[in-house]
Formats: C-alpha cells, structure tokens, sequence
C-alpha cells in the first residue's frame, strides 16, 4: 500500500492532514508521498521538509514495540525517511497527476475543502475526486486540534456497515494504536426499519456491525468500546454523541453521490456542516 498526502504550508488542515498521515505511515509501516503547496526555507529544501514534519507526527509511534516475525525476533521499523518521499506542488507536478500513479489513498489537508452550505468540493479538491478512483481523506476543522505528536486521540467512528465505514475504523485503529488513545464504534438504529415485517433484522444487523468493530480492534489489539442509539436522522445522533462524548476526532466514511461530478449526499453534507469536532472525512 502506497498513499500521497496533499497539504498546504502553515494552513491548520495541512498540519493536521500532515500529523495524521504521518501517524498512520509510521504505524502501518507504509511508503508516503507528501505534495506540498506553499514555501519552505531555503535551508529545508522540501524532501526535508515533509519528512520532517511527518517524522515528527509520528514520534510517538515509536513507543509501541515492533510485530515479531515468525521466527520470534522483532520486525525492523523503516524509519520515516524511508517510508516518505516529498515534493513540491507546481504546474507540472500535481496531486493529481501524482495520484493517477497507483496509489491507494489521498490524504488532503488544505483550507476549506466543502464551501459552507454545499454538498460539492473545493474546486481542486474537486478535481482530485473526480479523477482519483481510490478513498481520498479529507481533513476538516483542523484548527481546533492541534497537531501535536503527542497528541492523543479519543476516536470516534460512525459506522453503518458500508465498505467505507469499515476502512474509516481501520484508519482510526492505527491512529488511535499509534497515540495510546480510544475509539468507539458508533451504529445508529433507525426506528423506521422496526416494522413487523422487518422486525428485529435491522437491529440484528446494526449489532452485528458493532461486533465486527470489535472483532478488528482484538485482532490489533485495540480495545473498541461500541455505541448503540436511535433516531431516524443519523445526523442528529452523531452530533449529539460527539457533544456527550470526549473526542477530539471524528472519522467518517461514505460513499459519493454521481451527477456530472461527484458530491456529498445530502445527511453527509449536513452532518460536515454541523460537527464543530476536527474530522477525518473518507469519502469514494
């Protein structure tokens, strides 16, 4: 697995977008290219630069001890210089002539990427979706987490069984892995589905899928606490679990709607415009 990070310089979304990755890469242990937009000193040439700020991202991963291999020694952790490679934005050098070289993901940290009251991207962004056909992350609400390698993250993840949900609980595993922190499953039961014909399967389901979150926070060893609610509006009830609860991240996946482009459906536009919470938004 391969992924680029997009950010902008001094821009509380890049640095975030930038801790974040930087996190994620050191724990799973996976190459990086950083695209950077904006200007560096020039006794940091910009390899330097992102790498530096990704290698100070992910300083607390450190802590946590190597997987052993089969033979019961510990795995070598590739540092962050051998994981990152970085490079600078320009006319011919472009996140999205950078993606379209088979990446797996895009991490995106640059200012106000879902304009207020719309359910389409900023234009670059934009234009990254449209043409990238893997998962792009998207950070929103950087300035109210700073982004600090020793930051811990209290986690939460909305989850409703899709195949973006799910890999919004695995970044957020390695992300709460990597800072000691907590992540909390959260599933939202809609009243409507309870009819008599449908009796007790959606709730069969909704549970099922927190046992599922369970299931992959064992298999890294990472405790997963799960929370059940019900309201016809999941909106809502996300909202309302993250005032009650202590995060100070929320992850969220969902897949995109199709016109002319691609845009966010309308509970998802809603909820981006209504959590105050820093959030990882994974969209595809």
């Amino acid at each position: 697995m391969q992924f680029v990070v997009y950010w902008v310089l001094n821009l509380a979304n890049g640095k975030l977008a930038a801790a974040l990755s930087g996190i994620f890469a050191a724990n799973r242990q996976i190459l990086a290219t950083v695209i950077q937009q904006g200007k560096v000193t020039p006794h940091e040439p910009a390899v330097q630069s992102g790498q530096h700020v990704l290698a100070d991202a992910a300083a607390s991963v450190g802590e946590n001890r190597p997987l052993p291999l089969d033979d019961g020694t510990p795995e070598r952790q590739m540092s962050l210089r051998d994981l990152v490679q970085a490079k600078m934005a320009d006319s011919n050098n472009t996140v999205e002539s950078e993606a379209a070289k088979g990446y797996s993901i895009v991490f995106v940290g640059i200012e106000n990427p879902i304009p207020k009251g719309g359910a389409r991207f900023e234009n670059q962004l934009q234009s990254l979706i449209g043409s990238f056909d893997g998962p792009v992350a998207i950070v929103i609400n950087g300035p109210r987490l700073p982004a600090e390698s020793n930051a811990t993250l209290n986690i939460l993840v909305p989850t409703g069984g899709t195949p973006e949900a799910r890999l919004a609980t695995e970044i957020g595993l390695a992300l709460a892995k990597a800072t000691n922190g907590t992540l909390t499953a959260l599933h939202v039961f809609d009243p409507r589905d309870d009819t008599e014909h449908l009796r007790g399967r959606g709730r069969r389901q909704g549970l099922s899928i927190l046992v599922e979150a369970r299931r992959l926070g064992k298999r890294g060893d990472i405790p997963v606490a799960t929370l059940a609610m019900t309201n016809p509006s999941p909106e809502r009830a996300i909202r309302r679990a993250t005032r009650t609860g202590n995060y100070n991240l929320v992850v969220i996946g969902t897949s995109l709607r199709q016109g002319h482009i691609k845009f966010l459906g309308p509970r998802s536009a809603a909820l981006m415009q209504g959590l105050g919470t820093p959030i990882l938004l994974i969209v595809r």
